[in-house]
């Protein structure tokens, strides 16, 4: 069994230059908050040949993908690099240009159970391409007896990109670590936080 008991460390990098077919960079990014959850959609094709009165072959490419991250909460300074609100003296501007585009990253924590009841974990490095982010809904209510605690959730829409000249779209990549560390030095490399 290997299944995954944690998250840790959202960061995000603006897209600087991307230009199909070549690598893609990013500007400087950086941790968004404490990470509470994230749900990745992947959009496939669903495409079925029929010949003889019989499925003859399929495609099911992935074609985009939906993540819906939720942090602990946004700073002023995250919801701009994040969502394009416009920062002027000490306030912040919504409008309706569109979201920047951005990398994403965050470390999943995965846990196993081997042979004689040993438990091992590892760190997945996770670094998602290229999406927007925007806020749908969010909810502001009075302080109850009991304390709900509400954050924002984002919700990315992701694209491929062509990093190179074969024309595969690339959406996401990630590596496995034995350790932490060495997991959130892989998404800090990717978005550009030393």
């Amino acid at each position: 069994m290997n299944a995954n008991v944690g998250m840790q460390h959202p960061v995000f990098a603006p897209v600087s230059a991307y230009t199909p077919g070549t690598s893609i960079t990013y500007s400087a990014g950086a941790v968004i908050a404490e990470a509470v959850s994230a749900s990745l959609s992947w959009e496939r094709s669903d495409g079925r040949f029929y010949g003889d009165d019989a499925q003859l072959d399929s495609d099911n490419g992935i074609l985009g993908y939906t993540l819906d991250f939720e942090p602990t909460g946004l700073t002023d300074a995250a919801r701009a690099m994040l969502l394009g609100e416009v920062a002027a003296s000490d306030e912040y501007t919504i409008n309706n240009q569109a979201a920047p585009e951005g990398g994403f990253g965050y470390v999943r924590v995965m846990r196993a159970t081997g042979s004689g009841g040993t438990v091992d974990y590892s760190y997945e490095g996770w670094w998602f391409y290229k999406l927007r982010f925007g806020v749908n809904s969010e909810e502001t209510r009075t302080k109850e007896r009991n304390i709900e605690w509400r954050t924002p959730t984002l919700q990315g829409v992701g694209d491929g990109v062509s990093l190179d000249s074969t024309g595969v779209l690339a959406f996401a990549t990630h590596k496995t670590f034995t350790s932490l560390s060495a997991a959130i030095a892989y998404v800090n490399g990717k978005a550009g936080i030393t």
